[in-house]
């Protein structure tokens, strides 16, 4: 049971961070994934378990967040873009009323 608790805390984490990354500021996405480092780190050093275990948690766990956070970088530069469109368009039209 506390694996499934685990699995469900993770999916939370998860989608919080997914909702978080999409409107703080695009350096608010680095923050997770450098304490999940740090974090690692620290188990890496001070816990007594197999290496691999250790190394593969810390390279899905850095490969999920920066995917995340890529992933809001990425549809903030879409939705821009959206916009110049939007505005350039506006402002042509605007220029095509004055002639």
């Amino acid at each position: 049971m506390s694996e499934f608790k685990g699995l469900l805390m993770g999916m939370l984490i998860v989608a919080i961070l997914y909702v978080l990354d999409r409107y703080l500021p695009k350096w608010f996405g680095a923050i997770p994934g450098i304490a999940f480092l740090l974090l690692m780190v620290y188990i890496i050093f001070t816990k007594d378990q197999s290496l691999l275990t250790k190394l593969t948690l810390l390279i899905v766990g850095e490969a999920i967040l920066n995917g995340i956070w890529l992933e809001a970088l990425g549809d903030r530069k879409k939705k821009a873009s959206k916009e110049i469109e939007k505005m350039k368009a506006k402002d042509l039209s605007k220029n095509k009323e004055e002639y």
